[in-house]
């Protein structure tokens, strides 16, 4: 991971939405709920993924608001994050995420295209986001449409029209 690692609109790593919890999941208990800054390589070892994995995911993390960067490769939760944890698996509050998200550039951006359009699909959301963020790799623009869904900023309707619920 680079000293000049920069925020990104969409994870840079095609990893699941079920591993980008369990990284937040490590960040939490590795920092002590968000007390004592831990190494990237620390969540490396505790999760067993990849190194390229887990710095696609901080980059994204960064640009949701989720992670803080504290030193070179070492970081913090942000308190919703600790918040959202939970000791079982699955019962994770993502309700707490909700307005970090709400301030992330993500957000803004879904929203606005949203509005300037008067509605939109999931495609041209994930078309949208790709050409914003330079990716080209449509699971991982998916992947960030995800954690605007599952705390309730945005509804994909069956024949996949997006809704803003915020």
């Amino acid at each position: 991971m680079s000293d000049e690692e920069k925020a990104t609109l969409v994870p840079t790593s095609s990893m699941n939405f079920e591993k980008q919890v369990l990284i937040l999941r490590a960040y939490v208990v590795l920092t002590k709920m968000g007390v004592e800054p831990v190494h990237y390589k620390r969540v490396m070892t505790a999760t067993r993924l990849a190194r390229s994995q887990i710095s696609g995911v901080n980059s994204f993390f960064l640009g949701l608001g989720f992670l803080r960067k504290v030193d070179k490769g070492t970081y913090l939760p942000a308190e919703a994050v600790v918040r959202f944890y939970s000791d079982r698996h699955g019962d994770e509050d993502y309700s707490a995420l909700k307005q970090t998200l709400v301030n992330s550039a993500l957000h803004e951006r879904v929203k606005g295209m949203v509005l300037i359009h008067g509605g939109a699909t999931e495609q041209e959301l994930v078309d949208y986001l790709l050409e914003e963020s330079g990716e080209k790799t449509r699971s991982r623009a998916r992947r960030a449409l995800d954690w605007l869904e599952r705390t309730n900023l945005i509804m994909i309707d069956e024949d996949g029209s997006v809704r803003l619920l915020e």
